[in-house]
C-alpha cells in the first residue's frame, strides 16, 4: 500500500531544504553585492581620472626628446616639443586634451629633440607667451633647426622673451619659479644652460629639468632655493652626467620620469643614475617602457596618482 505520511514527510523535508537553500542564495547575493559595492567604492574613491584632475603633468612620449605638457585649472604650459618629427605628434596630442590655446610656450634650450617639434605646434595652436632660457650670445646655434624655430615664433606673434633664476609667474592657480640659470651663470655648454621650473599646486610640486647636469643642479643647490617635490622630470633623459646624489636627496622625488627614446645610441638612462633614481624615488617611470606618463592631481582631495597611457 502507499504510505501517504511517508510523501507528507518527504515534502516537509524538501520544503525546509529549499527554504534553507534560499535563505543561502540570498545571503551570498547579498555578500556579493555588499562586496561589490565596497570594491566599487574603493576604486571610485582611489582612481583618479583626467578630467577630475585640476592640475596635471604629461610627460610625453616623444622618443629621444622632450615634451611636457602642464595643465592648471584649464590653463596649459608646453614644455619643449621634441624633434621635429614629434611635432605632429604633439599637436595630436594637444588636440586630444582639448588644447585650443596655451598660456605659455618653453623652451628649455636650443636643442633639436626640444625645440624641434615647435614650429608645428606654433601652426596649430595660439600660444600667449614663448620663453626660453637666457644662454650666452655665443652657443646661439647657427643651424635650420633654431632657424626655424624663431621664424615659428615670428609668425605666431606672441610675446616673447627670455627668463633668468627668480623669476615667478602663474598658471591658473599654480605658481611657476624659474630655478636656473642664474642671470650672471656662465654654463659650459646648452644642457647647464637649460630653463628649470619648479611649478606648484597647492601642497604638490614638480621640477621640470630640460637637459640639466650635474653643474647646472650644484648652481640650484647653492642658490638655496626651495626645490623639494612630488614630481621629477629627470635632467638629460637620464644621462649619466645628470641627477646627482645630492641633487636627489634635496628634491626627494615620490615619482621620478625619464624622458628618452627605445634602444637610443646614447644609452640613455644610464644604469648607475637609473640605480640612484630607484633609491630615492618610490616609482620610477620611462617613456621609452612606459609611453606618456601622466601626474594627476585633485585639488579637492589632494589625491595624487600616475597615469600611464590613459591607465
Amino acid at each position: 500500500m502507499f504510505d501517504r505520511k511517508k510523501i507528507t514527510d518527504l515534502s516537509h523535508d524538501r520544503s525546509t531544504r529549499n527554504l534553507i537553500i534560499f535563505c543561502i542564495v540570498v545571503a551570498v547575493l547579498f555578500g556579493v553585492a555588499l562586496v561589490s559595492g565596497q570594491l566599487e567604492l574603493a576604486v571610485e574613491n582611489n582612481t583618479l581620472k583626467t578630467a577630475d584632475a585640476e592640475f596635471q603633468v604629461h610627460v610625453l612620449d616623444v622618443g629621444q626628446g622632450d615634451s611636457i605638457l602642464v595643465v592648471a585649472d584649464g590653463h596649459a604650459m608646453l614644455i619643449d616639443a621634441g624633434e621635429e618629427s614629434s611635432g605632429s605628434t604633439v599637436v595630436r596630442y594637444l588636440q586630444r586634451q582639448g588644447i585650443e590655446k596655451l598660456d605659455y610656450a618653453v623652451a628649455t634650450h636650443p636643442q633639436s629633440d626640444h625645440i624641434g617639434g615647435f614650429p608645428a605646434v606654433l601652426e596649430a595652436v595660439k600660444v600667449g607667451r614663448i620663453v626660453e632660457a637666457d644662454y650666452p650670445a655665443q652657443m646661439t646655434p647657427t643651424g635650420s633647426i633654431y632657424k626655424n624655430f624663431l621664424a615659428a615664433v615670428k609668425q605666431e606673434g606672441a610675446r616673447f622673451g627670455v627668463m633668468t633664476a627668480g623669476d615667478t609667474f602663474s598658471l591658473g592657480n599654480a605658481k611657476v619659479t624659474v630655478l636656473a640659470p642664474e642671470e650672471d651663470y656662465a654654463p659650459e655648454d646648452l644642457n647647464n644652460a637649460s630653463l628649470v621650473l619648479r611649478v606648484e599646486y597647492q601642497e604638490t610640486a614638480c621640477i621640470l629639468t630640460g637637459d640639466m647636469e650635474e653643474p647646472e643642479e650644484q648652481a640650484i643647490l647653492q642658490s638655496g632655493a626651495e626645490i623639494s617635490a612630488d614630481l621629477l622630470k629627470v635632467g638629460h633623459h637620464g644621462s649619466e652626467t645628470s641627477t646627482s646624489q645630492a641633487f636627489l636627496d634635496a628634491v626627494d622625488p615620490q615619482y621620478a620620469v625619464i624622458s628618452c627614446g627605445r634602444e637610443n645610441s646614447y644609452g640613455h638612462p644610464a644604469k648607475g643614475t637609473l640605480e640612484r633614481i630607484r633609491a630615492v624615488a618610490e616609482k620610477t617611470y620611462i617613456t621609452a617602457n612606459d609611453g606618456t606618463v601622466v601626474y594627476l592631481f585633485d585639488a579637492d582631495t589632494g589625491e595624487s596618482r600616475i597615469s600611464v597611457n590613459g591607465r
